[in-house]
């Protein structure tokens, strides 16, 4: 990750930052200060900064608003058009699953190192169907309290409305549960205005959890048309973009959007309208094939149930389509050098973020009309 070059583009994410402070009171020349950004990219369209630009943007403007909760107040007023073409999937998307993959897939465009998390996985399956959506900040750790609870809350509150307007209400449990790893805050009542039933501080990680009818259940579908259109312009732009470098990370993406459905060589070909001989050759040129990104993204996806979620062995196995709970174990020993069981008591990376929330004022935090 280069925090030095230029690829971030000003008229997305860091506009909308800008937008947020200044509506919060934020002086618009101090915001700037010692960013290498000036008045005239708020009009042209291309310029783009680096991550180190935007760190000292988001620096100033927390500095400057001095507000609690900054980031969910960032993440509930950000302008989905701030989030480019990909912003408009909320408005269409057939289901929130479309929605979810969509962001994650397209989101680098806005935030290219976002793409850092793109090819990891990402959504696991819990009890009662219940599915967690893990929230993770940007790598590398920015060694700032202050900067990482401000990209936490605003992640959170960005995923949020996402699921608040795309997951489908109509089905029997349509409750939306925000778990966070660290203590309630002063600023708590922030928090129950989010769009979700309950939030829940000193959980053991930080995420979003639905059922798994609210997310995959379409109800939408006579937009599906419009959602495929946008997608298109997307995948166009992600083209045009240079972040997807390889076949093997396109193919990779495919097979784990579509994971659960079986998905073959000849589909992922189609979806990549390419023939199934010219992608085998391609995969090849790049010392890959099809099976072996298939057991890497299978294998990835069973050491974060093991690691994550609350299911038996057996029950991961079953998931994963291992033909038992031995099977798994093997091929997790064969993968990793580890057991399930290790795998399963890894807690490496889990520790709780050491926020300190005294050091911010209470104030209502209100966002002026």
């Amino acid at each position: 990750m280069d925090v030095h070059s230029k690829v971030i583009p000003f008229e997305l994410h860091p506009m909308g930052f800008i937008e947020v402070f200044t509506r919060l009171g934020a002086d618009t020349d101090l915001l700037l200060k010692e960013t290498g950004i000036n008045r005239n990219f708020f009009t042209r369209r291309g310029d783009k900064i680096s991550y180190n630009q935007q760190t000292q943007l988001l620096k100033n403007g927390i500095k400057l608003c001095n507000t609690p909760g900054l980031g969910l107040l960032a993440g509930m007023n950000m302008d989905w058009g701030y989030h480019g073409s990909v912003g408009s999937i909320v408005s269409c998307s057939p289901s929130l699953k479309n929605a979810g993959a969509a962001m994650r897939r397209f989101l680098p465009i806005a935030q290219p190192h976002y793409n850092m998390l793109a090819g990891q996985p990402g959504i696991y399956v819990d009890k009662d169907g219940i599915m967690v959506n893990p929230l993770r900040i940007l790598a590398p750790k920015h060694h700032d309290p202050e900067l990482d609870l401000f990209e936490t809350e605003y992640r959170l509150a960005i995923t949020l409305r996402l699921y608040d307007q795309c997951g489908n209400k109509q089905v029997a449990n349509n409750e939306v549960n925000a778990l966070l790893a660290y203590p309630k805050p002063a600023y708590f009542y922030l928090y129950e205005t989010l769009p979700c039933n309950k939030v829940v501080f000193g959980a053991k990680q930080t995420a979003v959890s639905c059922h798994y009818q609210f997310l995959i259940e379409p109800w939408r579908e006579m937009r599906a048309a419009i959602f495929k259109r946008v997608i298109d312009q997307c995948e166009d732009e992600l083209k045009a973009s240079h972040l997807e470098t390889s076949m093997t990370s396109k193919v990779r993406w495919h097979i784990s959007y579509h994971y659960n459905e079986q998905v073959t060589l000849e589909q992922i070909a189609e979806q990549l309208a390419i023939s199934p001989r010219a992608l085998t050759r391609k995969l090849a040129n790049e010392n890959s094939n099809f099976r072996q990104i298939m057991h890497q993204v299978r294998m990835e996806l069973t050491a974060l149930h093991l690691r994550s979620s609350s299911l038996s062995v057996d029950e991961v196995a079953e998931l994963m389509g291992f033909s038992s709970a031995s099977s798994l174990r093997r091929a997790v020993k064969n993968w990793s050098g580890k057991t399930a069981g290790a795998l399963r008591d890894d807690t490496s990376g889990s520790a709780p973020p050491n926020y300190n929330f005294s050091t911010s004022p209470v104030s209502s935090g209100a966002l002026p009309a």
